[in-house]
């Protein structure tokens, strides 16, 4: 059983394309992951400062 370069290629040519597209995926993915986690800390972050403003305004309407 002789294999030949010309029956090999096109299965060489998926298995990389497969390879770039999963690379590709796993990329995009990430980058979402990551930028998700960073708009809940700025979610965090606006609550707390929410509260810090409302703890503010509560405070100088006292000092009336």
């Amino acid at each position: 059983m002789k294999l030949e370069l010309k029956l090999i290629l096109p299965y060489v040519a998926l298995i990389v394309g497969l390879g770039v597209s999963w690379g590709m995926f796993s990329e995009r993915l990430d980058a979402v992951e990551t930028k998700a986690d960073r708009i809940a800390n700025m979610q965090t972050d606006i609550a707390i400062i929410k509260e810090k403003i409302m703890w503010i305004e509560s405070y100088l309407i006292k000092e009336r």
